[in-house]
């Protein structure tokens, strides 16, 4: 089986499937009930949302996804916030290297960085896939321990409670609130291979044996404009000299790859969750009509490109439940397999959820897994669900709360 084309093929079902549910509002669940997972409700009501966009500068690289040949993957030029997203598989026959160089354009310059998320080449991709997000999101919380605790509660407050006439934009930025965050300073000439953290050494990068995958994100800050060269060659490859001289790759069938602004997206649900015991919300996220799907530049080619799916993304879900009833939050893998981790801010907690929860993956579409319960006890109960597209897995995700029914 070609696994590229399997990954690749159920956002197309996907687009199918998201347009009965955005019209019906009814799912009409098949027999495929196992693993303990409860099935889709079959009725529901989509909640009101309100969407406000902000944050680093993407740089996002997928294309070609399977690697046949040594070459540049993608590359761009970065200054302020930016993040890094890569999915690439070695297609050749023997064992390469992955590697993400960055060095100043034109003077010395101090790199900070932020929440970091590498996953371990593996030839089953999902695995690499989810270390990555546990990984990050891991540092996330972290970061979230270090920073100001008020300051995060406030700058949420005015989010949550802001209108039309109240055009802040959510600040999830850790560089001005977390003072001994991690730097590297390059001078002209320098440069850094973010994988390895080799620093000007030749042959740093990730080894790839054949058919494995190697799929991460990381997030910094550069004070003046530093190059980013993503690419693939041979293990003994001068990796300064191969990223000026190596040849372009150009994209396969797929268009994933480009250059794309305000990376992290904010869901206000604008009104608390609070049902009956037989009421069912839900919100469907990164659905094939999105409205939301980042819009950009691939810097190679010129070429305007769609992030389908909001790979490198991340996601803040703002909501609060009240009532007498706990509340279940549960994740349904609309578009197909899914294997991906998130954070969930709740009530001045923070716990890393894995989803699913029960097994590594799941994905007959039918299937709902509880991540998170909620008791507000007759109270507004405020929480936050941060989560970011996987690589290698199908998309949209639709999320459910239901009444824990005792």
């Amino acid at each position: 089986m070609n696994w590229l084309s399997f990954f690749k093929l159920p956002s197309r079902i996907a687009a199918v499937l998201a347009g009965v549910g955005m019209l019906g509002g009814v799912f009409a669940p098949s027999s495929a009930e196992a693993g303990g997972y409860r099935k889709v409700p079959e009725k529901y009501q989509d909640v009101d949302v309100r969407v406000l966009q902000n944050g680093p500068t993407l740089l996002f690289s997928d294309s070609p996804e399977m690697v046949y040949e040594n070459g540049i993957l993608y590359k761009d030029i970065v200054e302020g916030e930016g993040r890094v997203f890569f999915h690439h598989v070695n297609g050749t026959g023997n064992t390469k290297k992955l590697a993400v160089l960055m060095r100043p354009v034109n003077k010395l310059t101090t790199i900070t960085w932020g929440c970091r998320g590498i996953g371990d080449p593996d030839k089953q991709y999902y695995i690499s896939a989810q270390k990555g997000q546990r990984r990050y999101f891991n540092d996330y919380k972290e970061l979230l321990k270090k920073a100001h605790k008020n300051e995060l509660k406030e700058k949420r407050d005015k989010r949550r409670n802001s209108n039309e006439k109240n055009k802040e934009l959510p600040d999830y930025s850790f560089y001005q609130k977390v003072s001994d965050l991690p730097l590297t300073t390059l001078a002209k000439g320098e440069y850094l291979e973010v994988l390895s953290q080799g620093r000007n050494m030749q042959h740093a990068g990730t080894r790839l044996k054949p058919e494995q995958l190697l799929t991460g994100m990381f997030d910094f800050h550069a004070n003046h404009p530093v190059e980013i060269v993503i690419m693939m060659c041979d293990p003994e490859e001068d990796v300064a000299k191969f990223s000026k001289d190596g040849t372009v790759l150009p994209m396969d069938e797929h268009p994933l790859r480009g250059t794309y602004r305000n990376a992290d997206l904010t869901y206000i649900i604008k009104k608390p969750i609070q049902m009956k015991w037989y009421q069912v919300r839900a919100l469907c996220l990164a659905g094939s009509d999105d409205l939301y799907f980042l819009k950009g530049t691939d810097r190679i080619t010129g070429m305007q490109t769609v992030n389908h799916g909001n790979y490198g993304v991340v996601y803040h879900l703002i909501y609060s439940v009240a009532g007498e009833h706990p509340i279940r939050m549960g994740i349904n893998p609309w578009g197909g397999e899914f294997y991906g981790a998130g954070l969930m801010l709740s009530e001045e907690k923070t716990d890393i959820i894995s989803i699913p929860g029960k097994k590594i993956f799941f994905g007959k579409g039918d299937e709902v897994d509880d991540v998170f319960l909620h008791a507000p006890n007759h109270k507004r109960k405020d929480a936050e669900f941060i989560w970011s597209p996987p690589g290698a897995s199908n998309l949209p995700i639709r999320v459910f709360w239901t009444v824990n029914k005792l």
